[in-house]
């Protein structure tokens, strides 16, 4: 039986801090920002992206920071004012509070006082992201394009853009974003999983596993990889090798989705037993998170106890619970 959710991205919050501004290499330096999340798949596909400090990862890097921070100095674009500054730092810590609206009105207001300014590029991807938080998908995408079209080598801003992409449910768009950000940087974690996770929704296993077995071996302590790589052996039928990768991911990190994951792989192995053992454990750590209750009362529907399954489907949507989710579990009509 197949269950899906839609990519839902709950938390958007990677942004560009602008307090450096003034000083020419600190865009550029952005761009070869590496990015960390938590994302894995189960029948759902979820991320959670973080904002990561600046890693230069070879000398190649540190010089062309070093070339582009000499050109810009020789072409004044240290003219940036207090007031932009200000108004950048402000923007940062907006979005950083979750005030999108805000954060929208003060970026805006400081792109209107430096239109030339280089770094603007940085302050165009924070507002995509304050727009696409507001719902305006069309806008957002519009100032990610403006932000390309002044850094069109910045894997951040496509990758932001992808987030967008996905939450629109244009997967094909966002793919491609995704394909142009590894062709500028391969080593980028957040960015091969979550194509290796869109690969999976296209039905296109071998691509997939590549990426994630790339990922792993940069990443050897991936537990979300390693929770993709599992969804691909499970789509193969391979569900021993399924059921190895989703025990190696949890013993790194106890993600509930991937213990959703594991407990539903149970369940369709016909292990009800095991199934059983690992949701009364997962009940325990994870006290509110509904899927577990959807499992237990999936495992009940399945064991004719349907009494037992409906009391569980009200647990689950009592906690918050998506209604078209549970039902693909726990029918309305028990059956």
């Amino acid at each position: 039986m197949h269950y899906k959710r839609i990519f839902s991205i709950p938390d958007y919050s990677l942004s560009f801090k602008i307090t450096s501004v003034s000083h020419p290499w600190a865009y550029f330096a952005t761009c070869f920002q590496s990015h960390t999340s938590v994302c894995s798949f189960q029948q759902v596909t979820k991320s959670t992206p973080r904002l990561r400090p600046l890693r230069l990862r070879n000398f190649k890097e540190c010089a062309l920071i070093i070339f582009f921070s000499l050109l810009c100095s020789s072409i004044g674009a240290s003219a940036s004012s207090p007031r932009y500054i200000a108004l950048a730092d402000s923007a940062d810590m907006l979005i950083k509070s979750e005030k999108w609206d805000e954060a929208e009105k003060t970026i805006l207001t400081a792109l209107r006082l430096e239109p030339g300014n280089f770094t603007n590029a940085m302050l165009l991807s924070n507002l995509g992201i304050a727009r696409t938080n507001l719902g305006k998908t069309e806008e957002a995408i519009e100032a990610f394009n403006l932000g390309l079209d002044i850094a069109p080598r910045s894997s951040i801003i496509r990758n932001n853009r992808a987030r967008t992409y996905i939450m629109a449910g244009r997967y094909d768009d966002a793919l491609s974003d995704l394909n142009e950000s590894l062709e500028i940087d391969s080593l980028q974690l957040w960015t091969r999983r979550m194509r290796g996770l869109l690969l999976l929704n296209r039905n296109d296993i071998d691509g997939a596993r590549k990426d994630f077995n790339a990922a792993i071996s940069l990443y050897p302590r991936d537990a979300s990889s390693l929770s993709g790589l599992a969804r691909a052996c499970e789509l193969e039928g391979d569900m021993k090798g399924a059921l190895e990768k989703y025990d190696r991911s949890i013993e790194i990190e106890d993600n509930p989705e991937t213990r959703f994951s594991r407990i539903l792989l149970k369940i369709n192995m016909g292990d009800y037993s095991a199934a059983s053992a690992d949701i009364t454990d997962a009940i325990k750590c994870f006290p509110e998170v509904p899927d577990f209750f959807i499992a237990r009362g999936y495992l009940h529907r399945l064991n004719f106890r349907n009494e037992e399954a409906k009391i569980d489907k009200k647990i689950a949507l009592d906690k918050g619970a998506d209604p078209q989710f549970v039902d693909q579990f726990i029918p309305e009509n028990g059956k």
